[in-house]
């Protein structure tokens, strides 16, 4: 089933703007939703896997009590917390100085996710807020409506995988459920326009295999459980 049929068929469920109707109504999310070429993975268990066709744009530490450094802005570099980025406290412990993977999708992108390693969802939480162009305004990745999804590996490893709409029509949508067992590279989710993919993953747990800027297709190879 293409993705952008097997939303239809399973909506996550939250309001829809009326931009996102008319962009539905149009055929624009069809745009960003096409298949494209699906990719095989073929990686080993330790290996996680790139969700979505994108750019690494960074990987930052977590840092144990402080602050992470956000994307540079017009006049200056803006600073998050763990804790602004998933919209609670709930396993802040477990991530202290651990490392996030920060994935942006342009609008050329496709714009459909995949689940990048074998993992159980924990919990999901959705975040519902006005979508800012993350292009521009760069406090639009902890501002931003978010679903964020709580999930641990085979071996036992929690991550954090974090979905941020972008200008407007922000269209999150997800096929995970609380409970589910999924195996990478099956369709995890997508956007209908604009959006950023927040990977966190706890201390000494990954080793990077891509580097910042880096152009990374679904499927491809983004780092190694340790």
């Amino acid at each position: 089933m293409k993705p952008y049929e097997a939303f239809a068929k399973k909506p996550f469920p939250r309001r829809r703007s009326v931009l996102e109707r008319l962009a539905d109504s149009t055929g624009l999310t069809r745009l960003f939703l096409r298949e494209g070429r699906r990719p095989h993975i073929r990686a080993g268990e330790d290996i996680i896997v790139s969700p979505a066709e994108c750019r690494l744009r960074e990987i930052q530490p977590l840092r144990a009590g402080g602050e992470m450094v956000g994307k540079q802005g017009l006049l200056r570099a803006e600073h998050y917390t763990f804790e602004e980025i998933v919209h609670g406290t709930e396993m802040r412990e477990a991530f202290e100085q651990g490392l996030c993977f920060n994935l942006y999708l342009s609008p050329l992108n496709l714009h459909y996710l995949l689940y990048p390693v074998n993992l159980r969802v924990l919990r999901l939480r959705h975040h519902p807020a006005f979508c800012r162009p993350i292009c521009f305004m760069k406090s639009g990745e902890i501002r931003n409506e978010r679903l964020v999804i709580y999930a641990e590996t085979p071996q036992g490893i929690p991550l954090v995988i974090v979905l941020v709409g972008s200008f407007l029509v922000s269209g999150i949508e997800c096929l995970a459920e609380e409970g589910g067992e999924y195996l990478a590279g099956e369709l995890m989710g997508g956007f209908k326009l604009g959006s950023t993919v927040l990977l966190l993953f706890p201390r000494d747990c990954v080793k990077p295999l891509a580097q910042p800027r880096d152009r990374l297709f679904l499927g491809e190879p983004l780092a190694r459980l340790t």
